[in-house]
């Protein structure tokens, strides 16, 4: 993964730069179109989503609070949003089942001379590695630089604990650890639940950031590859609550799948042996749910090192907000919300502490050097090789030795027919 991300990134050009993205869903309203309103000279251009209404809705708010005019497309008009003048980079972040196709469209527009900077993919690429791989062979076949939307790395907690911890304790000892824990009470969307659609369950929707966060942490900024090569995974994947009959029910009425009859994980615990540059082991330990009952998101992240260590408790807020039993019928209104009553956490600048503002612009100015970003795609791939081995690990029940694991044609358990 790469080691080294802009903490602090300036605009390279006044003209201003169009995103058009795919996908209308929860992290393009929450994250990436209200980041753009911190990143001068850059607009959202245009909307593709399947859901018009969704579309036009979110459209309205980029130009209500001055994030751009976007014009609105539908699914199947991904080459038309490509080739409209206004668009500059493509930022997919539809659901992983729509990824590959996505990827075709804008390919196909730009064999058609089309004029794209690059494309930026939301996590996890695609659903497996096999999907993962034909995404970076279409985009990179046409020359298109390209970048990973994963925010963990870039998040401003995160990274500057990562380069002091580096800069102060490295004479002491690279660190050897990284815990990282992602949960929260399950995703907000059908298609999230339908292992078929999006790929896997917690694993490859929560799990997959610690892992990529705990990579970050524990690579050598001064190293261009981080000094670390992955050896082994071991895993476990349970369903712990979510096909539980009463729950099973609520997950069929509300969103239409079947936990009882094909469950995915709602738990799963991952340990990722590294070797470092000397030969020595470093492992990273990773946990990831959807059970959790609580305010919003729970996360826990640790590095350790010889004589040094540092933590980070996200879920913890100086500010909240409290409604009482009184006022608590509604919908929800916070991210990940499970309750409508009681005391809940405020995040009013979520785009940057979360590491959005600073993905995107890293992205955005990037594509404009005609580079890939500090993550491209070829770290999307090492995240979802690593998720795929940690689900081929939990199903064999042994650990999964990586130069010699068979990926390729993977596919865990609650993605299969």
């Amino acid at each position: 993964m790469t080691t080294e991300l802009p903490l602090v990134c300036r605009d390279m050009t006044d003209e201003p730069f169009g995103i058009g993205i795919v996908g209308a869903g929860f992290i393009t309203r929450e994250s990436h179109v209200p980041s753009v309103g911190h990143i001068r000279d850059a607009e959202i251009a245009g909307i593709a989503n399947p859901t018009r209404s969704k579309a036009v809705d979110l459209a309205d708010t980029c130009r209500d609070e001055g994030w751009g005019d976007p014009a609105v497309y539908a699914e199947r008009e991904v080459a038309d949003l490509v080739a409209d003048p206004d668009v500059d980079g493509l930022w997919i972040t539809s659901p992983n089942h729509t990824r590959v196709d996505a990827v075709k469209q804008a390919v196909a527009a730009v064999e058609d001379s089309a004029d794209l900077a690059g494309v930026a993919m939301e996590k996890p690429v695609a659903r497996n590695v096999a999907e993962t791989e034909r995404i970076l062979e279409l985009v990179e076949g046409v020359g298109l630089p390209h970048a990973y939307l994963e925010n963990w790395p870039y998040e401003p907690d995160i990274a500057e604990m990562r380069a002091l911890l580096w800069e102060r304790g490295r004479d002491a000892g690279r660190p050897y650890l990284a815990r990282s824990k992602a949960e929260h009470a399950g995703p907000h969307a059908a298609w999230f639940w339908d292992g078929r659609r999006q790929g896997g369950g917690a694993l490859t929707d929560m799990l997959c950031h610690a892992l990529a966060g705990n990579e970050f942490l524990l690579s050598d900024p001064d190293t261009p590859d981080g000094g670390l090569e992955p050896v082994s995974v071991d895993a476990d994947t349970e369903t712990l609550k979510w096909d539980r009959p009463e729950y099973a029910e609520r997950l069929r009425d509300e969103y239409g799948v079947d936990y009882a009859e094909h469950p995915a994980d709602d738990y799963a615990r991952v340990t990722v042996t590294y070797e470092d540059a000397n030969g020595r082991n470093v492992v990273s330990e990773a946990t990831g749910s959807w059970c959790f009952v609580g305010a919003g998101v729970s996360r826990d992240i640790e590095l350790l090192g010889p004589e040094y260590s540092g933590q980070i408790v996200t879920d913890e807020t100086s500010s909240s907000v409290f409604f009482s039993d009184e006022v608590g019928e509604g919908d929800g209104w916070a991210e990940k919300q499970n309750a409508t009553s009681g005391r809940m956490p405020l995040a009013g600048a979520n785009v940057v502490t979360g590491g959005y503002v600073a993905e995107n612009r890293d992205a955005i100015e990037s594509f404009r050097r005609d580079e890939n970003a500090a993550l491209d795609l070829r770290d999307g791939l090492l995240v979802i090789r690593l998720c795929m081995a940690a689900y081929k690990a939990a199903e064999e029940e042994r650990e999964i030795t990586l130069h010699d694991a068979d990926l390729a044609e993977y596919v865990p358990p609650p993605a299969r027919g």
